[in-house]
């Protein structure tokens, strides 16, 4: 669905619900490699700050994101700084991608402005998402560090290289250590049987 406007159709309080929590963004180096933004090759020119739109206020960066929902039009990110507070109340989404799903809002401390959400409960879709800082792109701005550019969060595109290659080397790899194992397994026997025969 786009936009954030199922975000702010419901609301009702949880028992035992957390208080306000916040998580600290760890100390990064812009020189550290990044993850691939826009095709690139993942070197500081791909790094980002998130800001919040509406008062230029950081939230994160581009080495905490762990994914992107674009049904969501939403950024997954696991760490954010101090100034994004997760909401002490949980929410419920009545329409949407999201309907029927509980979570803490994510607000921006200096304004007040509904940045995201972070699920409590979501549907088996969207069951990766539950625990993350999902960040809604309509709502922040991205700084790129190399290029001191400033560009709205709907015009930047995350791309995270498949696992399938990865998987499909490392299953090759076991294949062949455990041939060479099975190897050295019958040549200790033959040994073994001719050290006996020999004495």
């Amino acid at each position: 669905m786009a936009g954030s406007a199922w975000l702010l159709c419901s609301a009702a309080e949880m028992q035992s619900v957390c208080g306000e929590s916040t998580v600290d963004l760890e100390q990064t180096n812009p020189e550290v490699s990044c993850r691939k933004l826009n095709g690139s090759s993942g070197g500081p020119e791909a790094c980002v700050v998130f800001l919040c739109k509406n008062c230029y206020t950081v939230l994160g960066d581009s080495l905490s994101v762990c994914g992107e929902e674009r049904s969501l039009a939403a950024i997954a990110c696991l760490r954010v700084t101090e100034d994004l507070n997760v909401g002490e109340s949980v929410l419920f989404v009545v329409n949407g991608n999201l309907k029927g799903c509980a979570y803490y809002p994510l607000l921006c401390r200096s304004c007040g402005t509904n940045i995201g959400f972070n699920l409590y409960s979501a549907p088996r879709a969207y069951a990766y998402l539950r625990g993350l800082f999902c960040l809604l792109k309509e709502h922040i701005l991205c700084y790129k560090l190399k290029s001191s550019a400033l560009v709205p969060g709907n015009e930047m595109q995350f791309e995270f290289p498949s696992l399938e290659e990865d998987v499909a080397e490392l299953k090759m790899q076991l294949v062949q250590l455990h041939v060479k194992m099975e190897l050295i397994s019958k040549q200790l026997l033959q040994q073994e049987k001719n050290t006996t025969a020999c004495s």
